[in-house]
């Protein structure tokens, strides 16, 4: 928890082995979130993104729209950038350099 908001911090490799994993624990911090507060997705240090991850990502986009909550996901580097850009996902997700960033565009919603 930061303030109000929920930082789920995910480390390693996102992919079909991992996905599992993945969506209970992004399952089980969008269940603490309460809207309108923010679900920040720190993906500072993963290293590999696969489609698998993206698909998570996408699958919480449309639950925390369902409940309110704000998604942000923060990344800077392109082993998840290019993922998320090649497909368009950039554009869908609240994209933040930083989980600080991320954070501080609650406070000018």
């Amino acid at each position: 928890m930061h303030g109000r908001s929920v930082v789920l911090r995910i480390a390693g490799e996102l992919d079909q082995v991992t996905a599992p994993a993945l969506r209970a624990e992004l399952q089980t911090a969008l269940a603490a979130a309460t809207p309108p507060h923010s679900l920040v997705v720190d993906l500072a240090e993963v290293e590999f993104f696969g489609s698998a991850g993206l698909n998570a990502l996408l699958e919480l986009r449309r639950e925390t729209v369902a409940k309110g909550v704000q998604l942000r996901v923060a990344a800077a580097h392109k082993t998840v950038l290019r993922p998320l850009g090649m497909t368009g996902v950039d554009r869908v997700l609240g994209l933040y350099p930083d989980v600080e960033q991320a954070l501080a565009a609650d406070s000018h919603a």
